[in-house]
């Protein structure tokens, strides 16, 4: 099976972190108005409402950050760049898995029938994949032990 055009996915995965991104501004504006909320407001020492929320308004203050530095690096990334090996830009056909390695990892899109998932280098995937060649073979360390898989496919 060929890969899909890598312009199809740059587009599809920027589309969709942006709509993530949107999402993810409004939960965090609702939780950040929750933390000062009379409804939050400590009742006794053990109402610990309004520390949650703040803990959920921090926690998607990080991944907020995180999704606006990719968001940026998608709209600037060149589709047309071809990688010869595995590295941030290049999309990865591993076995039957489509990966696309970007600077920061998370988010999934489907391209017709095929699920596309980004990873980063940082993630023990992307350690493992890193600076490897179309054809060579990754040992992969899990939950469940070594797994060894095959890059089939580089772009």
């Amino acid at each position: 099976m060929s890969l899909p055009p890598k312009a199809e996915i740059v587009a599809a995965l920027c589309s969709s972190l942006e709509s993530e991104l949107s999402a993810l501004e409004r939960m965090a504006a609702a939780a950040s108005d929750e933390v000062g909320s009379d409804e939050t407001k400590n009742e006794g020492k053990y109402d610990t409402r309004s520390t949650e929320a703040s803990y959920l308004a921090r926690g998607l203050a990080f991944r907020i950050a995180d999704l606006r530095q990719l968001v940026a690096w998608f709209q600037l990334f060149d589709a047309s760049w071809q990688s010869k090996v595995v590295q941030a830009g290049a999309l990865i056909q591993l076995d039957e898995d489509l990966l696309f390695m970007a600077p920061v990892g998370g988010g999934r899109v489907r391209i017709g029938e095929r699920l596309v998932t980004i990873i980063s280098p940082s993630a023990p995937l992307g350690e493992a994949l890193a600076g490897l060649e179309a054809g060579d073979v990754a040992e992969i360390d899990s939950p469940r032990g070594i797994l060894t898989r095959e890059i089939r496919a580089l772009c």
